[in-house]
């Protein structure tokens, strides 16, 4: 029986050994990265890298349940589509008022220097959006003087390829620093330009919405101010309240006097001589008052 035991564990072991090496151990081809992507928190832990010919390991592939490894190509080309807006037209969601570029950009991956690791989850979708993010911030500051002060659309749709070839060269720092080598970026398709028409009833959108902005921020610090006065008036009001208590609390009589003084004037007041202290009130009387007999002096 004893035996049975230990060659039964023995064979769980070698069987555990086998199972880890054989789902550890992955090829990596040439132009690719092995990406590492926790199921459980939907974040990158890792890239790994070869440790002999084209082969890594990687102990999370024995935990299929917690954990996916993925191939992701170094070189990717990232159709993107990029949203330039107006400064007049700022407070506006509206996608009619704004300007879409269709652009294809083509950019490698460098293993050794790449820094945006936790973007290369859901198959390099998060790279395509800083790339997006990147080309809309450079445009938008490159397309801004035919946007602004006057919207020059014909301009705008003759010089829009060159802007998009500066945009890239002005972008292959940026792009380095995050270790991705920009190929190429080029338009794909016919860019969304609003008609002046549109922009110009925009414009009067625009400046609608910016009086009623105003009006409510006047509203607001109108309410604000009236909110602060009410306060102050209350708190000084709490604060008489608190000093009429204290000085009611040291001299408690002064009740008495106080009602007394706030009676009718056609109203008398008795102090009553009882151990209760509680005024009697005797409304006046035009009539004799009739008293006791007067004695008569026999001796006058």
């Amino acid at each position: 029986m004893k035996n049975f035991l230990i060659k039964t564990i023995a064979v769980v072991f070698v069987v555990g050994i086998v199972y880890g090496l054989f789902f550890s151990v992955e090829k990596i081809d040439a132009g690719t990265l092995c990406v590492v992507q926790d199921l459980r928190s939907k974040t990158v832990v890792r890239v790994a890298r070869p440790i002999v010919g084209n082969y890594a390991f990687v102990w999370q592939g024995a935990l299929p349940w917690w954990f996916s490894i993925s191939n992701l190509p170094v070189r990717r080309s990232a159709g993107i589509t990029v949203k330039i807006s107006f400064p007049e037209l700022s407070l506006l969601k509206d996608d009619n008022y704004h300007l879409w570029v269709p652009l294809r950009v083509v950019y490698r991956i460098d293993g050794d220097s790449f820094a945006e690791t936790a973007r290369l989850g859901d198959g390099g979708r998060g790279l395509d959006e800083l790339v997006t993010a990147l080309f809309q911030g450079e445009l938008q500051e490159e397309l801004h003087p035919l946007l602004a002060p006057a919207y020059q659309r014909e301009v705008l749709a003759a010089q829009l390829a060159p802007a998009i070839e500066r945009a890239a060269k002005k972008l292959e720092g940026d792009f380095k620093t995050s270790g991705i080598k920009l190929v190429s970026a080029k338009m794909s398709g016919t860019p969304v330009l609003p008609e002046k028409a549109v922009y110009n009833e925009a414009v009067i959108h625009a400046a609608d919405l910016r009086k009623m902005n105003r009006a409510r921020e006047m509203d607001l610090i109108g309410i604000q101010a009236s909110l602060e006065r009410d306060k102050l008036k209350n708190e000084q009001f709490y604060a008489n309240l608190l000093r009429i208590s204290t000085i009611i609390s040291a001299n408690p009589d002064i009740l008495k006097y106080i009602y007394i003084d706030k009676l009718g004037a056609n109203v008398n007041v008795i102090l009553s001589s009882d151990s209760s202290g509680i005024p009697r009130m005797l409304e006046k009387s035009d009539k004799p008052v009739k008293g006791k007999p007067k004695e008569i002096d026999n001796l006058r």
